[in-house]
């Protein structure tokens, strides 16, 4: 389903945006045709006072439709039948979405309730706040949609960043056995040992130790022991 942008005045817009007066009363007749047709099985009760009223009130009905389709012809247009054809047709496939159809059809068993007591002159007032009704179940679901979608918005955008890469850190100068410092990593860097063999550390030679207890003093003659 496409949700439709928002309209500067913050609602949504329906087929009912800017009608004339016979626009409004035909728009009126298309959605109680369309509830008759589909309301059945969303708690009926419409069909009968449907069929009712256009019977009851066919040459009013035949005179808005003539109105209104002079109102197509009036720009010029050579197709104008077949613009006027695709119209009508997004008015039914409007509402006669399924989502929205237990809302939709409690509404127009009112509305349906209530046309047929309206007279002729004021059926184009009557028809304009009868859309307006009609199409609120359309409007809300609309804004709560967004609402859904405006709330869920930050966390998908988290979720859909890309992680920043990271350096790995520079791997500590060796140490010798005795000491002092390796070489750094950049002139030797560390080998990786092998999963078979143990890494071998390298040792650097270490001061010479005496035999002695004490070691040798500066200066100081090593006397020569002469073997027995």
């Amino acid at each position: 389903m496409k949700i439709p942008p928002k309209l500067a005045n913050g609602t949504y817009g329906t087929p009912n945006i800017n009608n004339t007066d016979s626009a409004a009363v035909w728009h009126l007749r298309n959605a109680l045709n369309v509830a008759a047709l589909g309301c059945d099985r969303a708690g009926g009760g419409v069909v009968q006072p449907y069929n009712t009223w256009i019977t009851t009130h066919a040459a009013v009905l035949d005179h808005v439709l003539q109105t209104y389709l002079k109102e197509w012809q009036a720009p010029g247009w050579a197709d104008w039948r077949r613009v006027y054809d695709d119209n009508q047709t997004r008015i039914y496939n409007f509402y006669s979405q399924p989502t929205m159809r237990l809302e939709f059809c409690a509404v127009a068993r009112l509305e349906i309730a209530q046309v047929g007591q309206v007279t002729d002159a004021d059926l184009p007032t009557f028809a304009r706040a009868a859309l307006l009704r009609l199409d609120k179940p359309f409007v809300a679901f609309y804004a709560a949609f967004d609402t859904w979608r405006d709330h869920y918005k930050p966390a998908q955008a988290v979720a859909g960043t890309t992680d920043t890469p990271v350096a790995a850190p520079a791997p500590a100068p060796m140490v010798t056995l005795d000491g002092t410092g390796g070489a750094t990593p950049e002139a030797a860097p560390p080998s990786v040992p092998t999963p078979d063999a143990a890494p071998i550390a390298v040792a650097t030679p270490s001061p010479s130790v005496t035999t002695s207890a004490t070691a040798p003093v500066a200066g100081a003659e090593t006397p020569v022991v002469k073997a027995p």
